[in-house]
């Protein structure tokens, strides 16, 4: 091989060794800011917010059950069975509203302050209920202090208690 040639095969590896330092450094930072979540435990749990938002949304009481670990318990007495009926009641409450007085009901949910330590999780939960007819007229936010266990590869809810 002749010198121009290597010379110019080193140059090419050098540039592809900067170029991928270049994209190490990018994705570091990408992954570092705020915002995103790169952390399996803390995108499932996350998942949770956004699969209750969608229970209530579609009025799927199994749907949303699916997020509560069967060892639910919280200071209250409350219990997976106590959870399931006040699910219930919830969604027989807002098909009464749709119903009869043809309102709409909009619900968002988030995940704050999240501290995962091995299997299991705390943060708060946010539902925020808006009723809706032709313009907001009624919103109220309802904040939870939770308690996630991992069950599994997946995480459930084992204990909530209202702020």
């Amino acid at each position: 091989m002749n010198e121009k040639k290597l010379m110019t095969i080193i140059m090419l590896i050098k540039r592809v060794a900067n170029l991928g330092v270049l994209l190490l450094v990018l994705f570091l930072l990408v992954g570092c800011a705020g915002g995103v979540i790169t952390d399996p435990d803390e995108i499932l749990i996350h998942a949770i917010a956004d699969s209750i938002k969608t229970a209530i949304e579609n009025k799927d009481v199994d749907m949303f059950m699916t997020n509560v670990s069967l060892n639910y318990s919280d200071s209250e007495g409350g219990t997976y069975e106590s959870i399931h009926t006040i699910a219930q009641s919830m969604v027989s409450e807002i098909e009464a509203a749709e119903g009869s007085y043809g309102v709409n009901l909009t619900i968002n949910s988030s995940i704050s302050n999240l501290v995962v330590v091995d299997s299991t999780a705390n943060s708060d939960l946010k539902i925020t209920f808006s009723v809706v007819i032709l313009v907001p007229v009624y919103s109220e936010n309802i904040t939870f202090e939770t308690i996630f266990q991992k069950e599994g590869d997946s995480w459930k809810i084992t204990s909530m208690m209202e702020n």
